[in-house]
C-alpha cells in the first residue's frame, strides 16, 4: 500500500468517525460504509432514519457533507484531495437522475416555445448537473443568474438569443 493510499484511508476513517459523532448528537443511530472511488470517497450512511439524514430537498445531507469536508480538510488546504461525498439511501444518484429528467423536460419546453425557461433556485452542485445535461442538447445554452440562495438557471434557445 502506498503512502497516498494509507493517507486517504486515514482521512476516510477520520471523516467516518466525525460523521458518526454528528449523527449521534442528532439522535440518529447509523453505520457508515466507505467506498473509495478514483474521483471521490463516498461515506454511505446506513440507517433506518434515512429521511432525517437527507432532510427536505437534501439540505441536511448537504450540510453534513459540508461539515465533514471542512472538519477533515481544514489543515490540508494546500494538498490536492478527493472530495468526500456523504450519501444515504442512494439519494445522490436519485438526485442526479431527477435533475437530468428536469433538464430534459425544460429543454423540450424551451425548444418548443422558443422562449427562455427559468428554473427554480438550486445549489451550485445541482446547477452544474443541469448545465452539463443541457450542454449536450443542440440549439440550447444555459446561464446562471441571481445571487446566493436565489441563483438559478435560464435555459436559452438559440432563437431567443
Amino acid at each position: 500500500m502506498t503512502q497516498a493510499t494509507a493517507d486517504r484511508e486515514d482521512l476516510a476513517e477520520k471523516a467516518s468517525e466525525f460523521l458518526l459523532g454528528v449523527l449521534e448528537r442528532m439522535g440518529i443511530s447509523a453505520d457508515i460504509d466507505i467506498k473509495d472511488d478514483t474521483d471521490k470517497t463516498v461515506l454511505e450512511i446506513q440507517t433506518s432514519d434515512t429521511e432525517l439524514v437527507i432532510g427536505r430537498r437534501g439540505v441536511v445531507i448537504d450540510a453534513l457533507q459540508h461539515l465533514v469536508n471542512k472538519a477533515v480538510y481544514k489543515e490540508r488546504r494546500d494538498e490536492k484531495t478527493k472530495p468526500l461525498v456523504v450519501d444515504s439511501g442512494g439519494f445522490r444518484d436519485k438526485q442526479v437522475e431527477r435533475l437530468r429528467t428536469l433538464a430534459q423536460r425544460m429543454s423540450e419546453k424551451a425548444l418548443q416555445t422558443k422562449q427562455i425557461v427559468e428554473l427554480q433556485p438550486m445549489s451550485p452542485h445541482d446547477r452544474r448537473i443541469v448545465h452539463m445535461a443541457i450542454s449536450e442538447i443542440p440549439g440550447l445554452t444555459t446561464r446562471s443568474e441571481g445571487e446566493g440562495e436565489d441563483r438559478h438557471i435560464l435555459i436559452v434557445p438559440a432563437a431567443a438569443e
